[in-house]
């Protein structure tokens, strides 16, 4: 159901070699992530052997953003995989073709931290590319920090044009129960992002999200059966049967898997579609509600996506940053006190100085709730002005 979902390729016949899909259920999208990584980098190296240019100094590369989920950088550290980095910068929360474009195609030996990394003397790389070490491109359809998409589309076209056979892995934690029930789905004008993409080979989405069922429960799907090495199977007798598995851990409860499967039946692609829908459009009258108080638009900037995702994160607006009488984490503390509890992070390395506070519309989120969140947010910001003019009141008094 989840890889019809995605649009995998399920025209291949059960057979002896293949079972016509391949997927499993993980512990969570960490799980999922390691392995679609794990995979991609054993296809790398059987590529690899194939390169007349290659070196036996030569690693693999992952190229990601800042903004990816920490299980990318554990993946990297425990699998001894080199990462490239993609940072976001200020108004531009996601990655972008040309940004790739720029990774692959920069000469090895112009490139200091692989050449140190690899050891290689100049002489031995010539013209190579970095491209030639990238075992795989990793995607995020609505990222932990704004919501914002990347560039799937686009980086998938880069990597035809450029005959790069290197596969996107799609990290869709979020966006995986989302997108497929919005307009973006809408055939005449779809957004692009999953296995209608011809190198897009692995999905995962976090099914504890939008999903429905409880925390601890992730899919990863693959485009078709062929992609992942037999070798990563393995055949376990176990007890009266017989198990082919493919995971990083072997025991896992099955309550997520049966909620899940009772959801798809009970509520439908049209139930989903009415809980999606819903969400977005709460966070969407949220945001406008924001952006039209009185007591709230001077002071904020909404820089999330919500035409796509239901979430509404905001930013100080930038000509406040610096004389604006409180931060995101003041507010925050505010509105704990008031029974909110709203997180506030900085966003990754090269754009560290935007602070931002998050609000999630999930399917108990109601219009009544968004509506009583908005009030407590004005009350805060007042109490947050009014406490500030008390303050250098006092000042100026104590002065004189």
């Amino acid at each position: 159901m989840i890889a019809q979902l995605f649009h995998a390729d399920l025209t291949a016949q059960p057979s002896a070699d293949h079972a016509g899909l391949l997927g499993t259920t993980t512990i969570g999208s960490s799980e999922a992530v390691m392995l679609a990584l794990l995979t991609h980098k054993w296809n790398w190296k059987a590529r690899h052997r194939h390169n007349p240019r290659r070196s036996a100094k030569d690693q693999p590369y992952l190229i990601i953003g800042t903004h990816t989920h920490a299980c990318f950088a554990k993946f990297a550290r425990y699998f001894d995989v080199a990462v490239k980095w993609i940072s976001l910068t200020s108004g531009c929360y996601a990655v972008h073709a040309e940004q790739v474009k720029a990774i692959l195609e920069t000469r090895i030996c112009d490139d200091p931290e692989v050449m140190e990394a690899c050891g290689y003397p100049a002489a031995e790389v010539g013209e190579r590319r970095v491209g030639e070490l990238v075992m795989a491109v990793g995607c995020v359809v609505g990222t932990t920090y704004t919501g914002d998409l990347d560039d799937v589309a686009g980086i998938d076209a880069l990597l035809t044009q450029g005959n790069w056979p290197i596969p996107i892995h799609v990290d869709a934690a979020t966006g995986g129960f989302i997108l497929p029930f919005t307009p973006a789905e809408n055939a005449s004008n779809a957004l692009l992002w999953d296995f209608r993409l011809p190198h897009v080979q692995s999905i995962n989405v976090s099914n504890h999200k939008y999903g429905l069922v409880y925390p601890g429960l992730g899919t990863i799907i693959f485009r078709n059966p062929t992609i992942v090495p037999e070798a990563l199977l393995v055949d376990v007798p176990y007890l009266s049967g017989h198990l082919r598995n493919f995971s990083l851990n072997f025991s896992r409860p099955s309550s997520g898997v049966v909620l899940q499967y009772y959801n798809f039946l009970r509520l439908g692609k049209s139930g989903y579609q009415e809980m999606v829908q819903s969400c977005l459009a709460t966070a969407q009258a949220l945001a406008a509600a924001i952006q039209s108080s009185a007591t709230l638009q001077s002071y904020f900037e909404i820089i999330s996506r919500t035409d796509y995702f239901p979430v509404v994160a905001l930013r100080i607006k930038v000509e406040w940053v610096d004389i604006c009488p409180f931060t995101l984490t003041d507010l925050a503390q505010v509105l704990k006190s008031q029974g909110w509890i709203v997180p506030v992070y900085h966003l990754p390395a090269h754009a560290e100085q935007i602070e931002v506070l998050r609000v999630v519309v999930r399917s108990h989120f109601t219009p009544a709730l968004a509506c009583a969140f908005l009030r407590a947010l004005e009350r805060a910001v007042q109490w947050l002005m009014g406490h500030s003019l008390t303050t250098q009141h006092l000042s100026v008094h104590q002065q004189q």
